[in-house]
């Protein structure tokens, strides 16, 4: 066993890194929403622009599991089946690009897709107001493109997609089904093009997804708790902050 976790050459602090990474995962799936932006950064410094978004997604996959299944009686079709063959879209888009930048380069859109996410954050944080959004087709254009493009390049389209899904009036349940089962067929559907495309799931890889399986449950549980006592406006300043300060680390 110690063999193993020597052959990824993490250091102490990597290893608190990425741990870290992992509970924030588990934790936005428990109630604490948009924490896991400030995974991304983390893991992009230790693994690498391009191949962190490998590293994360069968994290991603296996925190949906109890969320998808737990939540499968509201789920809203028409507004999953409206943005999905969009986001799928988006992810070929990202593919694209992605096959023709260096991983310094990779980082620095990784960046920028989370600084966009951040924009809509802080617009809504500063005005008080709820983002308004119409449901048509060419709306569910923008958004699935926008957020299939996000999530493949950097699995930032949390917040996006949330924004929308509230914007057209979702209620609790079926905001939190219809988000869920959403992230859960998008993540699956990216796992060929990571596995034979960018060629950023591997056995070893996945077998390290497996050794964050602790963080996901103890970043789940703090979230359970966590949620119940943050006041609500402290706690997205917060997220905010430390997104912002993890991109700029990233840029640089």
């Amino acid at each position: 066993m110690i063999d193993f976790l020597n052959s990824f050459g993490f250091s102490p602090v990597q290893w608190l890194l990425v741990f870290g990474a992992a509970a924030l995962i588990g934790a936005n799936k428990t109630g604490l929403l948009s924490i896991q932006l400030i995974s991304i950064p983390l893991l992009a410094a230790v693994f690498g622009g391009r191949a962190s978004t490998g590293v994360m997604v069968p994290m991603l996959i296996l925190a949906d599991i109890i969320a998808v299944f737990s939540y499968r009686k509201s789920i809203q079709w028409r507004a999953l089946l409206g943005l999905f063959p969009w986001a799928l879209a988006g992810i070929v888009t990202a593919i694209l690009i992605g096959n023709y930048v260096n991983d310094s380069v990779f980082k620095k859109i990784i960046a920028g897709a989370v600084f966009v996410v951040l924009i809509f954050m802080i617009i809504k944080e500063v005005t008080g107001r709820e983002i308004k959004v119409e449901s048509h087709w060419y709306t569910n254009a923008v958004i699935g493109l926008l957020g299939g493009f996000a999530t493949m390049i950097g699995n930032a389209a949390g917040p996006i997609i949330a924004v929308y899904f509230l914007s057209i009036n979702l209620n609790k349940n079926e905001f939190i089904s219809t988000r869920a089962w959403f992230f859960w067929l998008v993540n699956l559907a990216k796992v060929p093009f990571h596995l034979f495309v960018w060629k950023t799931i591997s056995l070893q890889s996945f077998c390290f997804d497996l050794l964050m399986i602790p963080g996901l449950i103890v970043g789940g549980l703090l979230g359970f708790f966590l949620v119940k006592y943050i006041p609500e406006k402290p706690y997205r300043i917060f997220v905010i902050i430390a997104t912002f300060v993890s991109v700029i680390f990233l840029i640089v």
